[in-house]
C-alpha cells in the first residue's frame, strides 16, 4: 500500500515511492531467508496456510471457471445457464488440485443449512512455494474472473452473483471487484482472507472496488485462525484482514486511513472458526453466518 502523501513528497524531489508494501516485503523475504516459510512459520503446511483436506469430493464432473489461462472459460457448466443464483468459490494457496473439492464441500455446507443454491469453482493457479509469487498471482486471477463476468458468459442481469473467497481466494475476489466497472456482483463473503486489514479502507488498494463491485462485501474473521494470525504476519509483516477484521487507524508509515465502504462488514467468527481450514465446512465454521447475510 502506497503513502498518497509520501509518494507525491518523493515524486516532487524526483525520488522513487517507496510503498509500505515493498518494504515488509523486503524485510519478509530477508526474515525468511534460506530457510524457506514453512521453517519460518513452524509448519506451513501444518498450519493449513498452504492448503487444507478432508474435502468432499464430488461424484461426477463439477461445474468450474478455469483462471489458469488468460482465456478463462467454464467447464460443465451448461447445466447451470437457468440457474436464477450462483455462488462462485475461489479457493486459497496451494488449492489448485481441490478446488472442485472445497466449492463442493460450501455447497453440502449450504444444503445442511436449508440453502438450496449450485456452487461453482474457480481456480487459479496457486500452487507455488513462493507465496509472494500467489499473491501476484491472485491479482492476474481477479482481472481474469472479472473478464470472464463482462464476457456474458453469465446473464448477470437475470442470475443472482455471489462470490465465496477462502484464505488468498478472498484476495482474488477483492481483486475482481476491483477490476469491476459495476455492481455485478450481489454479495461477496471473505473468509480467512490473506490481505493486509487497511486494505478496505478509504483510498487503500480494495476500497473503491468494495464501493463499486459488489452491494455488500462481508468478511468473515476468526482470531483463532493461526494461518492468517501469524502466518500471514511472518511474510507480510501485517496484520491480516481474516484475522482481527480491518483496521483504519493507520500504521507505520501512513495515517488514519478513514474507514471502510458503507457496503463492508466485519463479522466476527472466533467463536464459530477453531481453524484456517474450517470456515466452510458442513459440521463446522460459519456458513450458517454466511445464509444469514446471504438471504
Amino acid at each position: 500500500m502506497t503513502d498518497d502523501h509520501s509518494d507525491g513528497h518523493r515524486q516532487e524531489h524526483g525520488l522513487e515511492p517507496i510503498s509500505r508494501r515493498r518494504v515488509l516485503r523486503t524485510t519478509a523475504a530477508t526474515t525468511v531467508g534460506a530457510g524457506g516459510l514453512a521453517g519460518a512459520t513452524g509448519s506451513a503446511s501444518a498450519s493449513g496456510f498452504t492448503g487444507c483436506d478432508d474435502w468432499e469430493e464430488p461424484l461426477a464432473e463439477y461445474p468450474e471457471i478455469d483462471l489458469t489461462s488468460g482465456n478463462p472459460t467454464a467447464l460443465n457448466f451448461d447445466a447451470l445457464e437457468d440457474e436464477d443464483e450462483v455462488v462462485i468459490f475461489v479457493h486459497g494457496w496451494y488449492g489448485l488440485e481441490t478446488s472442485t473439492d472445497q466449492a463442493y464441500t460450501l455447497q453440502q455446507a449450504f444444503e445442511a443449512n436449508d440453502y438450496d443454491v449450485s456452487v461453482v469453482a474457480a481456480s487459479w493457479e496457486a500452487d507455488t512455494p513462493n507465496y509472494w509469487r500467489a499473491e501476484d498471482t491472485a491479482e492476474t486471477a481477479g482481472d481474469r474472473l472479472a473478464s470472464w463476468f463482462e464476457s456474458g458468459r453469465i446473464d448477470l442481469e437475470e442470475t443472482t452473483v455471489r462470490l465465496v473467497g477462502h484464505s488468498l481466494g478472498g484476495r482474488v475476489c477483492l481483486e475482481t471487484l476491483t477490476a469491476l466497472d459495476e455492481n455485478v456482483v450481489e454479495t461477496v463473503a471473505l473468509v480467512g482472507t490473506a490481505a493486509d486489514d487497511d486494505s478496505v479502507c478509504t483510498d487503500e488498494t480494495y476500497a473503491d472496488g468494495i464501493d463499486t463491485g459488489a452491494r455488500a462485501v462481508y468478511n468473515y474473521h476468526s482470531e483463532n485462525d493461526d494461518s492468517v494470525c501469524y502466518g500471514y504476519g511472518v511474510v507480510s509483516l501485517s496484520n491480516a484482514l481474516g484475522c482481527g477484521g480491518s483496521d483504519c487507524t493507520g500504521g507505520w508509515f501512513t495515517d488514519d486511513s478513514g474507514s471502510t465502504p458503507d457496503t463492508y462488514t466485519d463479522v466476527d467468527v472466533s467463536d464459530e472458526v477453531d481453524d484456517h481450514c474450517d470456515y466452510t465446512k458442513p459440521d463446522s465454521g460459519c456458513v450458517p453466518q454466511l445464509v444469514d447475510d446471504f438471504e
